[in-house]
Formats: C-alpha cells, sequence, structure tokens
C-alpha cells in the first residue's frame, strides 16, 4: 500500500525530456554560428566610434586652449596619436590585432589641426578591419573629417 504514494503521474518521460534537449541544442547552435558576424560588427563600430571620439577630441582641445594640435598616424607600430604644442600628449592609441594602418593618401600620414579648429591638410588615412577597408577622409577648410566603411 505504501508505494502507491510514492508514484506520480505529474512527470515527463524520457522521450519527452530528449525531444526538449534537442531542440534547446539546435537553438543553441545556431546562436553560435550567428555569433561571429556580429561581433565583428561590434568589433568595426567601437572603432570608428573611438577613432571619431579621439579626433573630436583632439579638435576642441585645439579650439579651446587655443594651440596646434599634431594628429600622426603610425603604420610600422600600429597606432596613432595626438599631441598639443603646449599641453604634450592629449592621445596614444595602440590598435589592437584586427585593426591595421594600410596608408593613405595623407602627407607623411600627419596632420596638424589649427587653434581655429582647421586642418592643414587633407587625405585619407585606410585601415584594415577583418579584411574590411575603413577610410578615414579629412577635408581641408573647416576641419571635417568623414569615415567611409
Amino acid at each position: 500500500m505504501p508505494l502507491i504514494y510514492f508514484r506520480s503521474n505529474s512527470g515527463f518521460t524520457l522521450l519527452e525530456s530528449l525531444i526538449v534537449m534537442s531542440v534547446v541544442a539546435i537553438v543553441l547552435l545556431f546562436g553560435i554560428f550567428t555569433l561571429n558576424p556580429v561581433m565583428e560588427w561590434v568589433q568595426k563600430r567601437m572603432f570608428i566610434s573611438q577613432l571619431q571620439s579621439d579626433l573630436y577630441y583632439a579638435q576642441s582641445h585645439a579650439i579651446n586652449r587655443k594651440e596646434r594640435v599634431s594628429i600622426i598616424f603610425s603604420r610600422n607600430d600600429n597606432r596613432y596619436s595626438a599631441t598639443g604644442e603646449a599641453s604634450g600628449i592629449l592621445i596614444s592609441r595602440d590598435l589592437k590585432h584586427p585593426v591595421k594602418i594600410t596608408g593613405g593618401s595623407l602627407n607623411q600620414l600627419r596632420l596638424h589641426i589649427t587653434p581655429e579648429g582647421t586642418i592643414n591638410n587633407f587625405g585619407s588615412v585606410n585601415f584594415n578591419l577583418n579584411k574590411q577597408v575603413i577610410v578615414l577622409n579629412f577635408h581641408i577648410g573647416r576641419g571635417r573629417f568623414v569615415v567611409k566603411e
């Protein structure tokens, strides 16, 4: 008689549990395959956002402090930096592995931001990120720049 109380009909069968586990495994498997392109997209967005923020900071520093700021892109060291005439180093950013400076039409990959916020040189700097080319164009005149993917 006591065995009747231990048995319950409200549990799951082995077959039902295996079906649920296989559906969960399939959903997780599809999630792993779509993760890599999403990570590359996030990586590209973060790099472009950081680059734009650094350039806007250098430009606003030049305007606020009324001093010339030099921006140098180094292909050999894979880095860029911004230096104020009186302030010293403002930004020094090492670019990590998937990002690589590949060249460009900017003269010696350097430019100067004047105290008025304009740029003394125009041209482009090319970056390579996960086999995608990102071009940073500097326009002469009002100190504008555009990032093209």
